[in-house]
């Protein structure tokens, strides 16, 4: 794939990461009321896995939310401080769990994250903690150690949340996805990024974009352009923006489906979202292959005025091939004689002597024709030298006409069709020398 397909996904790294940040939430248990806490040990209790449920006792929970309002004032230190008083107080191991849960929540108000996952640590390692707090924070590690860019703990700590969860929702999956990315386990991110999606749409959702970005990134990592492709077409229908049409085009253009690739550049064209010159051009040249120059050179002749192409010798020449090939000379031989002015490149002033050949015009295509071989640098000197020769054919000067054929007939592309010119000259001579001789 083209460097220009490398780049988006590039981008996309940064996406990711900023999104993790973003889901990041320390859990909140202690901001609970006491019946809210009641009917979550009482729910915990109901599970497989039965835990004996311990209490909050008044005394010690307005300690903890004291300290919470404290941390909410940004008055950080107090807040440990208080918090640091209540260690001293005997508790149950369910106070116990809960105050390491209001130190992370300290820590974590003050970006202090390595501080934050050694409280939540101390949360789950205290015995017979309801198991709705210990689900929420492994969840809350993950997550903390995602910001960290710490993806390999990130993941252990995911999965055994995973493991303790009977119906784990959408966002933990593109999570533990994201983790499996950052790991480059590709292989294992695809199936949580697509079941996660898949719940989304099941529930009448749209999926997000990050989720759809990180599939994208998945896919293109996995090789699989037939999928980057309705990944992109989705992206593209939910999140229509230009970069992702472009990239479907490009997509559709690594998978040999030109036709394909034409009519996303056009439908994102339509829509008004292609603006950049890049774009633009892509588009033009799309249509070119396609042999529908006239649109081509329209969509090139309406950007520069909108000054959203440059009018460089490059652009000029690309417009002056698309009008000579819808064969609107006179608009072509104004276009590339620009363009052969600011490159003073062969290649520009061989084009040059092609339109003039095209409208007879013979002096001026000898002109342009010797500037391109004097210039050197043609893709197929032997093309330039046919022309040359041609072009002096029907000046009438024979001999010339010969000597451009034979530097043609040097070169194996051009050895046929030249000796074809030769024989003809030769022919042509005779005929003139007998009705010479017979006049």
């Amino acid at each position: 794939m083209t460097n220009a397909m490398k780049q988006p996904v590039a981008v996309l790294m940064t996406a990711v990461l900023a999104y993790g940040a973003s889901m990041l939430a320390p859990a909140a248990a202690w901001s609970q009321s006491k019946d809210q806490q009641a009917e979550a040990q009482s729910s915990s209790a109901e599970k497989k896995r039965v835990r004996r449920a311990q209490t909050l006792r008044p005394h010690i929970y307005k300690k903890l939310d004291a300290a919470r309002a404290l941390s909410d004032e940004k008055k950080y230190a107090e807040a440990i401080e208080a918090l640091n008083a209540v260690e001293k107080i005997k508790r149950n191991s369910y106070e116990q769990a809960m105050t390491h849960n209001m130190f992370a929540y300290v820590y974590f108000n003050q970006e202090d994250y390595t501080n934050a996952i050694g409280a939540y640590k101390n949360v789950v390692a205290t015995k017979n903690i309801p198991e709705s707090l210990e689900q929420t924070t492994l969840y809350s590690l993950a997550k903390l150690y995602l910001i960290q860019e710490d993806y390999k703990n990130a993941l252990a700590e995911l999965n055994k949340w995973f493991a303790m969860v009977e119906k784990p929702n959408a966002e933990a999956f593109i999570l533990r996805a994201q983790m499996q990315f950052q790991l480059e386990k590709y292989q294992q991110a695809l199936p949580d990024v697509k079941k996660a999606i898949a719940m989304t749409k099941e529930q009448g959702n749209q999926p997000k974009e990050n989720w759809l970005l990180l599939e994208r990134a998945v896919y293109y990592q996995n090789k699989d352009f037939k999928n980057l492709a309705r990944c992109l077409q989705d992206l593209s229908t939910l999140y229509p923006k230009a970069q992702y049409w472009v990239q479907l085009a490009a997509v559709y253009s690594e998978l040999g489906q030109p036709l394909k690739e034409l009519a996303a550049l056009e439908t994102a064209h339509e829509q008004g979202l292609l603006s950049k010159e890049s774009e633009l051009v892509n588009l033009a040249q799309a249509l070119l292959g396609q042999e529908i120059p006239y649109k081509a050179a329209a969509i090139l002749e309406d950007g520069m005025k909108d000054k959203k192409i440059e009018t460089s010798a490059k652009n000029l020449s690309l417009l002056g091939d698309a009008w000579m090939l819808a064969k609107e000379y006179d608009k072509a031989i104004v276009v590339m004689a620009k363009a052969a002015e600011a490159s003073q490149a062969g290649k520009d002033f061989y084009k040059l002597a092609q339109i003039h050949t095209e409208r007879q015009e013979w002096k001026l295509a000898l002109n342009n024709v010797d500037k391109a071989l004097k210039l050197g640098k043609l893709q197929q000197p032997s093309s330039a030298y046919i022309l040359k020769g041609l072009i002096l054919f029907n000046l009438d000067d024979l001999a010339y006409a010969r000597d451009s054929f034979e530097q043609a007939q040097k070169f194996a592309e051009a050895e046929k069709m030249a000796d074809q010119w030769l024989r003809y000259i030769d022919g042509e001579q005779k005929r003139r020398e007998y009705m010479a001789a017979n006049t």
